[in-house]
């Protein structure tokens, strides 16, 4: 069987970041990160995509070499990061072994097309006692009026292979020992009508080469019901979970 290939966001790189929070919630993430990253100063990100998790621990005092496979992505990650970004697969990372203080793979490997080999390379290039910190998983809401539209959805994501547990158990193949292991709670604003408009931007990966037939029948109810609810443009508080792992090698 051939191996599954990486999902570039090039199609979507001029959108990306208001489409995800952009360096607010990068640098909310930053944060979480960084009590990780005491004594690195040689760190990499995969999957840096437009470099706002990694500008923000640039303004924490970290240096970041950020990696990812679309050009589109990295031109922008380059305007915050300038030279210390690089065109690479995760799978095959153009580092020395032993090598690297900290990795950090944020929302990335669910987007790969072999995670396992991507945790194993992380091994690979990190020092001994160096660290692996990944945000990963399936994404759990807290109740909201826009929860039941969206839920919706559900059934067109495919499954996520990012699963704590499975996370864990390529890390333990390439003899990296978890550490710490927490829910990582984000809270935002979002409104009814953004979040619609975000769909019918096809802001969502899953979104991207779905059929006619069945944007018709799943995705825009979602959107009318979206649109359909009390005052749309009024932000909503949304609290969000995913998994936060961190390993030791």
């Amino acid at each position: 069987m051939a191996a599954a290939e990486s999902i570039s966001f090039d199609r979507i790189a001029d959108r990306y970041d208001e489409s995800r929070g952009g360096e607010g919630r990068g640098q909310v993430m930053a944060t979480e990160i960084e009590p990780y990253l005491a004594g690195a100063s040689r760190v990499v990100e995969i999957g840096v995509g437009t470099g706002v998790v990694a500008a923000g621990l640039a303004r924490l005092g970290h240096n970041v070499v950020g990696v990812d496979i679309s050009a589109d992505m990295l031109s922008r990650a380059h305007a915050r990061l300038g030279a210390r970004v690089a065109r690479a697969d995760g799978r095959s990372l153009p580092l020395r072994t032993d090598s690297i203080d900290a990795v950090y793979l944020v929302w990335v490997l669910h987007l790969v097309g072999d995670p396992s080999a991507v945790v194993a390379e992380c091994a690979r290039v990190l020092r001994p006692s160096g660290r692996l910190v990944v945000v990963a998983g399936l994404v759990h809401t807290e109740p909201n009026d826009m929860a039941e539209h969206e839920r919706r959805l559900d059934a067109l994501r495919k499954r996520r292979p990012d699963t704590a547990e499975s996370v864990s158990t390529w890390a333990s193949a390439s003899d990296l020992v978890l550490v710490d292991q927490r829910q990582l709670q984000e809270t935002f604003e979002h409104s009814p009508a953004d979040h619609a408009d975000a769909l019918e931007q096809r802001a969502a990966s899953f979104l991207w080469d779905l059929d006619t037939a069945t944007w018709a029948e799943v995705v825009q109810p979602v959107i009318d019901g979206l649109r359909g609810l009390l005052d749309p443009t009024r932000a909503r508080r949304v609290v969000q979970y995913r998994d936060f792992l961190v390993f030791s090698r």
